[in-house]
């Protein structure tokens, strides 16, 4: 083997045990369409779990929410009454304080549909 033949047997040689160039460039691709899918999942996921707690919420916590806060404003009126009219010497229970609370009621009422009526609604 002369000494020319013997460079390119070496280099021959070498160049099978070194990785082809392009098989990085392949492995980079693959990385990232395996982290796109991935991705892809997530976001289809975290969709999935948005719907699911818009459901929720519609269904089950807005109605409470609203039932609640209607509770908690009669318990306010019902207290409101009830310290007014025994402001006024009207003993709880008696049949002055019942028809002291619900002309309030009614002067609530009133004043309601005046505010209604001012700003158009119904």
């Amino acid at each position: 083997m002369t000494n020319w033949q013997h460079d390119v047997a070496h280099l021959w040689g070498r160049r099978r045990r070194m990785r082809p160039v392009g098989s990085s460039r392949r492995k980079a691709f693959a990385a990232v369409a395996w982290f796109c899918d991935w991705g892809n999942r997530a976001a289809w996921g975290a969709a999935a779990a948005s719907v699911l707690l818009f459901f929720y919420a519609f269904v089950y916590a807005f109605p409470n929410a609203r039932l609640t806060a209607l509770q908690q404003e009669r318990d306010a009126v019902e207290h409101e009454n009830r310290a007014f009219c025994e402001k006024h010497g009207m003993v709880f229970g008696t049949r002055e304080h019942t028809l002291c609370a619900e002309d309030l009621m009614d002067i609530r009422a009133n004043e309601r549909q005046r505010t209604l009526d001012w700003l158009g609604i119904l």
